[in-house]
């Protein structure tokens, strides 16, 4: 995976500097955060800005190469991306 350093740039400033998962934020963490796939590469992603995601490295390796999870108060199917 090659990402530009202004492509980088933009993923930060898009995501605040923070986890687009849990929202922590890059700034507190010992370590800066990965540029995750939200459709993974095993799956058709891409390397293109709006298929990455600013993530903790907590988030990027518990998400593995999934894009969705059940909700547990629906018990429907939800995309673990969401950046509202």
């Amino acid at each position: 995976m090659t990402i530009s350093i202004k492509s980088r740039q933009r993923i930060r400033e898009r995501a605040s500097c923070l986890c687009e998962y849990c929202h922590s934020s890059e700034e507190a963490s010992a370590s800066l955060f990965t540029f995750d796939h939200l459709v993974p590469q095993s799956l058709g992603g891409t390397d293109s800005e709006e298929n990455l995601a600013l993530a903790c490295h907590r988030c990027n390796g518990r998400r593995y190469n999934f894009t969705e999870g059940i909700d547990p108060e629906t018990q429907l199917s939800a995309p673990l991306f969401n950046p509202i």
